[in-house]
């Protein structure tokens, strides 16, 4: 069988997808944070236990966000043929299977649960226009994000995808390119944004990394060593100073974009590294459970660290609390796992919407 000419690009930003979506599950597991809503004041913990809830996730794993958009903007446009209206069309109807067709069952699920939720739990109650606003967001009542919380990054990167020709248009030439991808960090510096959810500055920025990356053919797989060497060294040390910055000041966007160039770029050079010496391979298992998992984990995070948070006895004792933060992804997994397997056994047809036909 034919390898595809990336290869060795393909093999780095597959193997990069578990880890991220993992990365994804973590810091929606924050046990801290979620003890303090339900409880209304937060809880008395050591400082280092919590630090390990909110802010070592973020230091020891890649910054995510900026990462799944640049994989996505690469595969977006990887290309050996023109790209015409007829690779439009073509992408477009593969994003409509793959994308819109899952993230609109999944956010029917969610729906479905909030409205289950006031109808036998009694929970909160929503109006019609509040429960169908959650196909896109839940501004209405809770936030920007659509009623599956995560997935408003499907939700933005579809949106993104859409300006996909006019983003070939500019981003082709590389002095227009370079420039257009300099005028959107220092928009999103200045926090100058386009006032209409799913606009992010940060899906158009790193989706248009990655499309540059794509249609200049630029091989991330082989940074050189002084700039990859030069990323590892200030890999913690910039996420420690994003860490310690708070969400008013006037810089964070700019550390934010910062940061997420700078882990990028030590994560392709050591994955890349890694898989040349042998070190690493190709995880199959673990992709194919990626999209379920990202899709899953936000309608059941909070009923599992609610399950394990008050069934198992802790006494807020600091090394059954760390446990229990370890065993909830890995519980998400196990159930993602499982169900996976299970539909596609039983009810292929779900499974390949639900997957997007992964």
């Amino acid at each position: 069988m034919k390898q595809p000419y990336d290869i060795e690009k393909l093999n780095v930003m597959t193997w990069l997808r578990f880890p991220l979506i993992l990365g994804v599950v973590l810091s929606h597991s924050n046990l801290y944070g979620l003890v303090e809503l339900w409880e209304g004041a937060a809880p008395d913990w050591p400082a280092w236990l919590i630090y390990i809830f909110k802010e070592l996730y973020k230091i020891i794993l890649p910054l995510r966000v900026p990462t799944l958009f640049i994989i996505s903007g690469y595969l977006f446009f990887r290309s050996q043929k023109p790209r015409d209206k007829g690779f439009f069309i073509y992408k477009y109807k593969r994003r409509i299977h793959s994308l819109l067709i899952p993230y609109l069952a999944w956010n029917t699920i969610a729906i479905a649960i909030l409205f289950a939720r006031y109808n036998i739990a009694g929970g909160e109650n929503y109006t019609m226009t509040e429960y169908l606003s959650g196909y896109w967001d839940l501004s209405l009542r809770d936030g920007e994000d659509p009623a599956d919380g995560p997935l408003w990054f499907m939700r933005d990167l579809m949106v993104v995808s859409l300006l996909a020709p006019l983003l070939n248009t500019i981003l082709r030439k590389r002095k227009t390119g370079i420039l257009f991808l300099i005028l959107v960090t220092l928009l999103d510096s200045a926090k100058i944004y386009i006032p209409l959810t799913g606009f992010s500055n940060t899906a158009i920025l790193f989706f248009s990394i990655g499309a540059y990356l794509a249609l200049h053919d630029i091989d991330f797989t082989h940074i050189p060593k002084a700039i990859g060497i030069t990323a590892l060294i200030l890999y913690i040390p910039s996420q420690i100073v994003l860490n310690n910055m708070s969400d008013s000041s006037a810089y964070i966007s700019a550390t934010y974009d910062l940061t997420g160039i700078i882990k990028t770029i030590a994560t392709f050079y050591i994955v890349s590294l890694l898989f040349r010496k042998k070190v690493l391979s190709p995880t199959p298992r673990l992709t194919k459970l990626c999209f379920t998992l990202y899709a899953l984990h936000g309608i059941v995070v909070g009923p599992i660290i609610k399950t394990l948070y008050y069934h198992i006895p802790h006494n807020h004792n600091p090394i059954v609390l760390l446990a229990i933060y370890i065993m909830t992804p890995l519980a998400i997994v196990a159930l993602t796992a499982l169900i996976q397997s299970k539909l596609r056994l039983y009810m292929p047809g779900a499974a390949k919407i639900l997957t997007g036909n992964r």
